[in-house]
């Protein structure tokens, strides 16, 4: 469960007045499936902590638990009181804590707007999890990729998962659709608006749901005029901060679909042949490295999307935004790395 990051409580006998059946110090966790494993006392005691579990959850705070047939008539701050109605009558107190509440961002892509995702939820809060056809080992048949994507998508899903495809445009349908069977908080996909009216109605011919189709934010991110991966990154997780404290109630609860990879000839095999391109591209070190002259990151001239030539130079750029700006004024920025 640690491994994986999942969101349970920690619950802990602190103290106990016979005839209770639990002793001080024994432990318990809760998951988020209502699934006790452990013992801190009998029947009654673990239906009422389960549900004070679920509740801590739910607020990502620890809390003290009384439970007993005799609620006093002041309670302390801090202390939540349950009315334990078994015959029993013991009474125990318990410390629920809850752990890895922070949500799951899912990053589809190795382009470096996921790159700087991954980076930077950490600072945010959410676990981030990137996942890549192209870093995939593709030197042999060991099945079709984006079963594999899909795969890993389902092994790492949770509860309260959010997700963002950054593919750069190789396999964006294929990437947003390993999230349909999920229940999600927020999926968005780095895209220009001409780019994801194309893939809706990729995804469309292949016949996905239209409720989760509108449920897909494109472009993802604020406008904040971003400048490179970084500052669209952080427009990014803004919109998915917003998400998360004022729209809890967005949600997509997932659901079976066969569309699981667009039909068409250029998205299925188009998209493979682009990331056994891009794996071929990294074993044999060939990659055309160059720097991004507005924002200074390193991009893969070979697999960029963005590129421009000027003044029989070809430059590269890691976003839509950087190659914008340097296309208004080309000078400033080469004489700037001069």
């Amino acid at each position: 469960m640690d491994e994986r990051a999942e969101p349970y409580v920690w619950v802990t006998v602190v103290r106990r007045v016979r005839p209770s059946s639990a002793t001080v110090g024994d432990k318990a966790i809760v998951t988020s499936d209502g699934e006790m494993i452990g013992f801190v006392g009998g029947h009654c005691t673990r239906d009422l902590v389960i549900g004070q579990a679920k509740e801590c959850l739910k607020t990502g705070e620890s809390k003290l638990l009384l439970v007993t047939p005799h609620p006093p008539a002041h309670i302390e701050e801090g202390v939540t009181v349950a009315s334990m109605t078994c015959a029993s009558e013991g009474t125990v107190e318990l410390f629920l804590e809850p752990r890895h509440i922070e949500p799951l961002l899912i990053i589809v892509g190795n382009s470096p707007v996921a790159t700087a995702l991954e980076a930077l939820a950490p600072r945010f809060s959410f676990v981030p999890r990137r996942i890549a056809v192209e870093e995939m080992d593709l030197s042999e048949e060991t099945g079709d990729p984006f079963e594999r994507l899909r795969h890993q998508v389902s092994v790492l899903a949770r509860s309260a998962v959010y997700g963002v495809v950054a593919t750069m445009g190789l396999y964006d349908a294929e990437g947003l659709l390993a999230f349909a069977p999920l229940s999600l908080r927020y999926l968005g996909l780095v895209a220009s608006p001409k780019r994801w009216n194309a893939v809706r109605a990729e995804m469309e011919k292949a016949g996905a749901p239209e409720a989760f189709l509108d449920f897909i934010t494109a472009p993802a991110g604020f406008d904040i005029g971003a400048v490179g991966a970084q500052e669209i990154a952080l427009s990014i997780l803004a919109e998915i901060v917003e998400r998360r404290r004022r729209k809890a109630d967005v949600r997509w609860e997932g659901q079976a679909t066969e569309a699981a990879v667009p039909t068409g000839e250029a998205a299925g095999a188009g998209a493979k042949a682009g990331a056994k391109a891009g794996a071929r591209a990294r074993k044999a070190e060939e990659r055309r490295l160059v720097i991004d002259p507005v924002c200074g990151m390193t991009v893969d001239l070979a697999t960029t999307p963005h590129r421009l030539e000027w003044n029989g130079t070809m430059y590269g750029f890691c976003c839509a935004g950087c190659k914008s700006a340097f296309e208004r004024n080309p000078e400033m920025y080469v004489t700037s790395q001069r």
